[in-house]
């Protein structure tokens, strides 16, 4: 449950009081990179406050958003708190639309991609609607002179290629040290070439599938900018 707050006054005679009230009805989309954590990062504060949500989870990954409407609906939540709208891939765009511009949202939050957000956010624009957006970025993973370049590899390797490089987090550019550069790439290379790629249910694997024939695409379009730069 989440609480208000008494906040001093310069006048004596007086209280400051901060309430907290639900929004309203929250729409909530996901990514499928991390299906229970992000709707539970979105959902928990949401119900914490008081507020109903529509959740539309990735087309990718439906299954464990309805399971964890199920468990919610056994925990004793009532009917039309935790609502899940599952998508096919060709009515995305259609839903996203809805669930940004119903009268009845008051709220939207949005974990996913740079172009898909700004849609998103247009759309809620047309009501001033509340919204939160995490969008990817091109982070980099900055190592410099005094850096021990083991330790340094292995945060690399730890952030850049699990899920197979398939996350938010994940740094997209490499700065090194012009010292050290030649050193850390010899080094990371041998890292690298000794991951065994396959079934990422089998314990000795290091790296598994990308979700989708797009993200192969898309993997393959910035393997061959990287040749031409």
């Amino acid at each position: 449950r989440v609480y208000g707050n008494i906040i001093p006054s310069q006048n004596r005679a007086q209280k400051l009081l901060v309430t907290r009230e639900p929004v309203g009805v929250c729409s909530l989309i996901t990514p499928w990179n991390f299906p229970c954590a992000m709707i539970a990062r979105k959902v928990g504060p949401a119900f914490a406050a008081g507020c109903t949500v529509v959740l539309k989870p990735s087309e990718e990954t439906p299954l464990t958003a309805i399971a964890l409407a199920v468990m919610a609906e056994e925990a004793g939540l009532p009917n039309g708190v935790f609502n899940v709208a599952t998508v096919s891939s060709s009515d995305v765009q259609s839903v996203g639309e809805r669930l940004c511009t119903h009268p009845n949202v008051r709220k939207i939050s949005f974990t996913g991609s740079n172009p898909t957000g700004k849609k998103l956010l247009k759309f809620a624009s047309e009501g001033v609607k509340k919204t939160s957006l995490e969008l990817g970025g091109n982070a980099p993973f900055i190592v410099f002179n005094d850096a021990n370049i083991d330790d340094a590899i292995d945060g690399l390797i730890l952030s850049k290629f699990r899920f197979g490089g398939q996350t938010c987090v994940c740094p997209n550019r490499l700065l090194i040290e012009s010292k050290i550069a030649e050193e850390f790439t010899e080094k990371l290379i041998k890292r690298i070439e000794k991951f065994e790629i396959g079934d990422p249910t089998i314990s000795s694997m290091d790296i598994g599938p990308l979700i989708n024939s797009k993200a192969v695409e898309k993997a393959k379009i910035f393997l061959n900018f990287s040749f031409e730069i």
